[in-house]
């Protein structure tokens, strides 16, 4: 009869338990937790949420508001910390001064002083323009017209991040001058999602635009307003509104660094007559419907997008690297600056850059 030693038999049993518990444990951390210089990464069994992302059921979208949801005061200099503008179109003829300050940020205003209802005001929000122009200055400069004879816009960027796959409502009011109009975009692809109807200053009147269990992915998104000058007077818009989850889940947060990456590089791509690589009022135009290529850091292409009516293309939803844009000339056509056809960028930090691309007939 063979002898069986039970003692050794326990023990080879509990090294055994003990080592295949802490494989298991270093499992879940590595699936449940980010280091400190990691950003929100995806993996299997969906995203990793760092600490950071603060999620929430609702947001408040408000233009002119603080990280505390306070409504800011109008003033010089004062800069809002959600909104940025994403282009700078050409402007038609202008020596005004203010445009010096044209640098991607979204400034508070209160044009002329006016009530929080007055004007575009809105009570619960600040007026934002694309410029300084605090509480009394005012905008003597028009936007340069597409080819269609369209005044361009400019584009104001609100973006935030959905953590896990969720329905929203939101409901928002809306005013601009002269003209304003809002588009919720899947920064993934550039992709609009839903877009409001367009305002139309006047004395009086507001303009609504709302939805109810919207289903959205995870992933970054934006609303983006495309802002209208045709009087050149002054400049702004204004809205109020939340964007909420339609069961009540914290599964949103704004857009802070290392919860969603939504570096956005933005495109302006103008066609000259005399190669001088300056926007000719009245001679030169906005190049629409022409390709412009993204690639990596290795060159390798991620992504084709084609300018629309106001020679505007946005790359949006990329994570922080390098990235070379090239323009493919159309026929008769050759770069003029870059003279190579090709710039190449490196973003952080959910930031918006803006490339402006000349082409003259060869």
């Amino acid at each position: 009869m063979k002898t069986i030693d039970k003692t050794n038999n326990t023990q080879i049993n509990t090294i055994t338990y003990t080592f295949f518990k802490l494989v298991f444990l270093c499992f879940l951390f590595l699936q449940f937790s980010c280091s400190s210089d990691e950003s929100c990464e995806y993996i299997t069994g969906g995203p990793v949420i760092p600490p950071t992302c603060d999620l929430q059921s609702e947001l408040n979208l408000s233009t002119g508001i603080d990280t505390n949801g306070n409504v800011l005061t109008p003033g010089k200099g004062i800069v809002d910390p959600f909104w940025r503008v994403i282009n700078n179109p050409p402007l038609l003829s202008c020596s005004d001064p203010l445009v010096s300050t044209i640098n991607g940020d979204a400034y508070v205003i209160n044009f002329a002083n006016f009530g929080p209802d007055g004007w575009v005001n809105q009570t619960g929000s600040t007026t934002l323009a694309p410029m300084d122009l605090g509480t009394t200055d005012t905008f003597g400069c028009n936007n340069a017209s597409n080819n269609n004879g369209d005044k361009v816009p400019y584009v104001f960027e609100r973006p935030f991040c959905i953590l896990e796959d969720t329905c929203i409502d939101f409901s928002f009011t809306l005013k601009g001058d002269d003209q304003v109009y809002l588009e919720l975009i899947d920064n993934s692809n550039n992709f609009p999602i839903d877009t409001s109807p367009t305002y139309i200053w006047s004395n009086t009147g507001i303009q609504t635009w709302s939805t109810s269990n919207l289903c959205l992915s995870s992933g970054s998104y934006s609303l983006r307003a495309y802002l209208v000058n045709t009087n050149a007077t002054v400049l702004g818009f204004s809205l109020v509104g939340n964007l909420v989850t339609t069961n009540g889940d914290a599964s949103i947060s704004n857009n802070v660094e290392g919860c969603c990456q939504n570096n956005v590089i933005s495109v302006l791509n103008i066609l000259e007559e005399n190669c001088d690589s300056v926007f000719d009022n009245g001679v030169d135009q906005l190049g629409n419907g022409w390709s412009f290529i993204l690639k990596d850091i290795s060159n390798t292409i991620i992504r084709t997008e084609t300018t629309d009516a106001n020679g505007n293309v946005f790359f949006s939803g990329l994570e922080d690297g390098t990235y070379t844009v090239e323009i493919v000339n159309q026929t008769g056509w050759i770069s003029s600056n870059p003279s190579t056809g090709t710039i190449t960028v490196t973003v952080a930090n959910n930031e918006a850059t803006i490339l402006e691309f000349f082409s003259c007939i060869n």
